[in-house]
């Protein structure tokens, strides 16, 4: 390699501005050219599953000297940076939403917040539930029929028992995925039983406050070996949503639509308005009670 060749390559791991980029299965160190940082909308310019090329300096190591388009993205609003975000993951297809029965406690509005983050990134969403050897609480049913019905897949898996792994071992087959999720409730976990001896060092939760403990502090990019490529990424206690006005809020939530119509108001925003005809959807069953209520819950936080 010459120091002047451009080379090409897809950025498999990412910690802070150190990077390693998989170029002819070979994975270089490499940092990033200070003008692409500054440029940048985000708060690290480039994530991991992007595009990149980059050329070695005389001492070896590699530097990325342009991105590639995105085709897509999950990204949130960085942390205490109101006009930066943080894109934790590019060029993958699919977003896995972890969540977990118990040990932390199932949270479906913090699901749901997923799901936005993946419409707005270009990304096909799945539900992963874990941990069912702990417990199986009526709501999974109410979660099922929520998802399916939207046309999202639900899985119900155990890492600890295996319950459920040959179905997401399917769904996983041939695509790029991103697992996120709240920290603790399994997602580095899952990864190892997925890729056996691979041996990522697993989180716990703390006995006092029921909340996962942040192990994993880089976004790595690791290959299936029955196909297809998954991101193991940080567990997050909060979401923000990147771009996200209040009354855009319901157009990610497609079982609203047949009934929205009805309302008596144009634009109802299915709160405190009078004979609103979503409302009347969720009393009757129509509509699941946990979906009502998260997108009441987003709708205000933004």
């Amino acid at each position: 390699m010459s120091d002047t060749a451009i080379f090409e390559g897809i950025v498999v791991r990412a910690h802070g501005n150190s990077f390693i980029v998989r170029h002819n299965n070979q994975d270089i160190p490499c940092k990033i050219r200070g003008r692409l940082r500054f440029k940048s909308d985000a708060v690290a310019a480039v994530a991991v599953g992007d595009d990149v090329a980059f050329a070695l300096d005389k001492g070896g190591a590699g530097v990325i000297e342009s991105i590639k388009p995105r085709r897509s993205m999950f990204f949130r609003p960085a942390k205490g940076k109101i006009s930066k975000k943080q894109i934790i993951a590019a060029n993958i297809d699919r977003l896995a939403a972890v969540a977990s029965v118990k040990n932390p406690p199932l949270k479906p509005g913090l699901i749901d917040r997923f799901l936005i983050s993946a419409d707005i990134g270009n990304l096909t969403p799945l539900v992963i539930i874990n941990k069912t050897d702990l417990d199986r609480p009526e709501i999974l049913q109410e979660l099922k029929r929520g998802y399916e019905a939207i046309k999202i897949t639900i899985h119900f898996v155990s890492a600890k028992s295996g319950e459920g792994l040959e179905a997401l071992t399917e769904a996983l087959d041939g695509h790029r995925t991103i697992f996120a999720g709240h920290s603790g409730v399994g997602k580095t976990a899952l990864i190892n039983r997925l890729i056996p001896g691979l041996n990522l060092k697993e989180g716990e939760v703390s006995e006092h406050t029921d909340r996962g403990i942040h192990t994993t502090t880089v976004v790595e990019l690791f290959e299936l070996p029955f196909g297809g490529f998954v991101v193991d990424s940080p567990g997050l206690k909060v979401l923000g949503i990147w771009d996200l006005e209040k009354d855009d809020v319901v157009n990610h939530y497609p079982e609203f639509f047949d009934y929205a119509c009805d309302c008596r108001f144009p634009g109802c925003a299915h709160g405190p308005e009078p004979d609103c005809a979503v409302k009347a959807a969720v009393e009757s069953g129509k509509i699941p009670e946990y979906r009502y209520r998260s997108y009441l819950a987003i709708r205000e936080s933004v």
